[in-house]
């Protein structure tokens, strides 16, 4: 079952390429999944108030096309039979009969309270499953321990990174990895994968590493919490803006 939404992109997403951020393509992805929560049941909300919530521990994003402010987009997001312990969500963006971006994100069922995993059958959803999109796993070590990183930078998690579980949101990642690129004038995102290790909370100072790369697009990145737990796990492909 797809959850098929419509949106114009909107003037505050755009950055100074005239393009739509990472993060913000992203968005729109989730909010057609919350909406399929919303619609169909459990909400968010009602997961929230029965000690639940869905975390994601990564996610595989293709930007095709660049999306400009006011473009008209058709997004789908659904669910693929799940695993003991892993939701696996696919999602599309289509503007007209384009296909602009293709995701696929796998999730874990928390419990709040003590941060254990729950099994996929202790949640019963209102809507049904979708084939899953044919697109390249994510390995099971997105970057080997000692490849060679340096620091590129300091972030305090603050209020506008933060969600209702007063932590920095997964949408707000691929903007903060991409403020610590060298250049991105006339750059657009084509691919990245993140992988979520532990979560950063409000008030968490994180520090951000990423490997010297002079002479092709990309990036890795490594960010690291003030404990020494590593935060969130990064590899961003960039292409010259067309």
């Amino acid at each position: 079952m797809k959850q098929i939404e419509t949106f114009i992109i909107n003037s505050h997403d755009i950055d100074m390429n005239g393009v739509a951020t990472p993060s913000s393509v992203l968005r729109y992805l989730q909010e057609t999944a919350n909406l399929e929560h919303f619609r169909h049941g459990p909400t968010t909300d009602e997961l929230r108030r029965d000690g639940k919530a869905f975390i994601v521990n990564k996610l595989c994003i293709n930007y095709y096309r660049p999306l400009h402010v006011y473009d008209e987009i058709t997004v789908e997001s659904w669910l693929c039979k799940t695993r003991v312990m892993t939701f696996l969500r696919c999602g599309r963006i289509f503007r007209g009969d384009v296909l602009v971006a293709e995701l696929t994100t796998y999730w874990a069922l928390v419990d709040i309270n003590n941060h254990k995993l729950l099994r996929a059958d202790d949640i019963k959803l209102g809507f049904g499953y979708d084939e899953p999109l044919m697109m390249e796993t994510p390995p099971r070590i997105l970057l080997p321990q000692d490849l060679m990183l340096s620091l590129a930078g300091e972030r305090l998690v603050g209020y506008a990174d933060v969600d209702l579980n007063r932590h920095m949101n997964n949408t707000k990642y691929l903007d903060m990895f991409c403020s610590y690129i060298p250049s991105m004038d006339n750059k657009t995102v084509v691919s990245a994968t993140v992988f979520y290790h532990s979560e950063a909370p409000l008030g968490e100072e994180i520090k951000i590493y990423r490997n010297n790369n002079e002479f092709d697009d990309i990036y890795c990145f490594r960010t690291i919490k003030s404990g020494g737990l590593i935060n969130a796990e990064a590899v961003i492909r960039l292409d010259d803006l067309r």
